[in-house]
């Protein structure tokens, strides 16, 4: 979930405001809250525990996870493992929106079996989802390698959830197969989602894409803060009722099962970039509170 910034997004803020009030109970379907980012490099889980219950976290090579599952999973925590950089290479394309062309890499067969050999207590009870393949088709890659992915992932992990999140403006080139169970895509900038017709205009968009009644819906929002946002006149605390439509909007659509923040370390995208860390103290704790909500 790379970092996207769209200046027209926040444009539709001005005039329009979003209830910072959320409802008591959390719907039953909304059952995951984490943030991106959490234990990739560097491990930031004892820092958010006590209000999320998904962890973010990127295998480093082909190596058994499970001493770092187990650490992740203390508190009824479940992991979200990125399985990417298994077996796709990102290739510079100047004829690709974002730079790069997602390719399988050749042996990408051969290394996944090791993973898996090496990672076959992995379960649905330490497992939320896999997450394969971020912004596939913003990335120019083949949709048939995509399913030929999902595919081999389900082969060794039939029980554990495939997740795909892809850019906004891509999603009508998005072929999402039976494998694929979670599917969502990122809008950075939207402050009021449950009333921003372009964001629910793609939202219904993907929704349209699934092709089974049980693939569920993944929202990803915002909880980061650049120089750029500043520059065009927005408030930092502006970010509290952007976190509050998110979670309203998650708690009124049935299928939405997770609603994942990006991000927690800063300058991870940019040196300007100041991810939860580094927010106002405010914005961190309606944040927090809605991850509290959730979980608890």
């Amino acid at each position: 979930m790379r970092y996207l910034v769209l200046i027209i997004i926040w444009i539709h803020f001005i005039g329009c405001s979003s209830s910072s009030n959320i409802e008591n109970e959390t719907s039953s379907h909304l059952k995951y809250f984490g943030f991106a980012i959490t234990d990739c490099g560097i491990n930031y889980t004892n820092q958010v525990d006590n209000f999320v219950n998904l962890i973010d976290m990127c295998p480093e090579d082909l190596s058994n996870l499970e001493s770092r599952v187990s650490a992740n999973t203390l508190n009824n925590n479940k992991v979200l493992i990125h399985l990417q950089g298994l077996f796709i290479n990102a290739i510079e394309d100047s004829n690709s929106p974002s730079g790069f062309r997602y390719e399988l890499l050749n042996n990408y067969e051969e290394l996944f079996s090791t993973w898996t050999h090496n990672n076959q207590f992995l379960t649905t009870e330490s497992v939320a989802a896999f997450d394969f393949a971020d912004e596939p088709a913003w990335n120019q890659m083949s949709m048939n390698d995509l399913a030929i992915v999902a595919a081999r992932i389900k082969l060794s992990f039939p029980d554990i959830p495939l997740m795909v999140i892809e850019a906004p403006d891509v999603i009508n080139q998005l072929i999402i197969t039976n494998d694929i169970d979670w599917v969502g895509f990122d809008r950075y900038g939207t402050i009021d989602p449950k009333n921003d017709s372009d964001y629910l205009s793609r939202l219904e968009l993907i929704k349209s894409k699934r092709t089974n009644s049980n693939q569920k819906l993944v929202l990803i929002m915002e909880s980061q803060w650049l120089d750029f946002y500043s520059d065009a006149g927005f408030e930092e605390s502006i970010l509290i009722d952007m976190a509050n439509s998110y979670h309203e909007l998650a708690q009124s659509e049935d299928d939405v099962i997770a609603l994942i923040s990006y991000l927690l370390p800063s300058a991870f995208d940019a040196p300007d970039q100041k991810g939860y860390f580094d927010l106002l103290p405010e914005v961190k704790t309606a944040i927090r509170t809605i991850g509290n909500e959730i979980v608890n």
